[in-house]
């Protein structure tokens, strides 16, 4: 309590007066000036960079999941860390906001892995450094009040994620299991962003995210390597993703009696895009 104010002062007050004291001067963050997306975006890069240099080709399909995991993990390590120290917290978005650009390294990783084409790399590639940089502080605006543009570009980000890792879920240069779980590894970090959009605990959006994830990985398997008809498996697959993911969030929901007629809709989704997908799998 302070006898002059009679206000009672909280502990930042009383570490700042204990540093007086000891007559140590705290130091200005510097760091803290830079936007974030810049340099969010700029560690993206450098990632996509250590991706490419520790690629199957060099290292070896064990090697190069070793690395891309250590990729992936240090990816949220250091944005959470890095956020934490450098910014306030009214600047920082919260830990949930990892998800997407983790699923981003997960995806170049993959796309470096099952996809020989130069363009679809460099495609994904970009994709994972802009994710890195830009969703975080899409999420930031929005649970500050950033409104439904902000959660339209989140779900589009997914998307724009997910669609080359659905181009390596039917490559024919990853063994299947190996493709099949990086696939579900991809589609649950996803989905697990997108039920976050909903109002969904993170226990519930975790549930619904690990089922879509099964359930498209397991359609990933069944439709095997295509050579001919991969660009219309992966859309197919990208589209079935979609429907499961709604069908999920409605499953997982409290209040899942008002949610019939989007679980339809939704689930209409999942039978088309099922059946034009054993139609592609059997006429090829």
């Amino acid at each position: 309590m302070d006898n002059r104010t009679g206000f009672r002062r909280g502990p930042a007050y009383l570490a700042e007066q204990a540093r007086q004291a000891l007559g140590v001067v705290a130091e200005s963050r510097p760091l803290a000036e830079i936007p974030p997306p810049l340099v969010h975006t700029a560690f993206g890069a450098a990632i996509c960079g250590l991706a490419v240099a520790l690629r199957s080709e060099v290292l070896g399909l064990r090697g190069a999941a070793v690395a891309g995991g250590a990729l992936a993990a240090g990816t949220a390590l250091v944005l959470v860390v890095y956020d934490r120290l450098v910014y306030s917290p009214g600047r920082r978005p919260s830990p949930d906001a990892v998800a997407l650009p983790v699923a981003a390294v997960v995806a170049f990783v993959t796309v470096l892995a099952g996809v020989s084409q130069l363009g679809v790399r460099l495609a994904a590639g970009i994709v994972a450094a802009l994710v890195i940089g830009g969703v975080p502080q899409v999420l930031w605006r929005q649970v500050t009040g950033g409104g439904a543009a902000y959660r339209f570009f989140r779900d589009i980000a997914g998307i724009v994620v997910l669609a080359p890792v659905m181009v390596a879920g039917v490559s024919t240069l990853l063994p299947p299991w190996p493709r099949v779980g990086l696939v579900a590894l991809a589609v649950f970090l996803v989905s697990y962003d997108g039920l976050r959009n909903e109002p969904l605990s993170a226990v519930r959006a975790a549930a619904g995210a690990l089922v879509t994830a099964a359930a498209t990985a397991l359609a990933a398997r069944l439709a095997g390597a295509s050579v001919p008809n991969a660009g219309e498996c992966a859309a197919l697959l990208l589209v079935l993703w979609y429907g499961l993911r709604g069908v999920s969030a409605v499953l997982v929901s409290a209040e899942m009696r008002r949610g019939y007629l989007t679980l339809v809709e939704y689930a209409a989704f999942v039978g088309v895009a099922a059946g034009a997908l054993r139609l592609v799998v059997l006429n090829q």
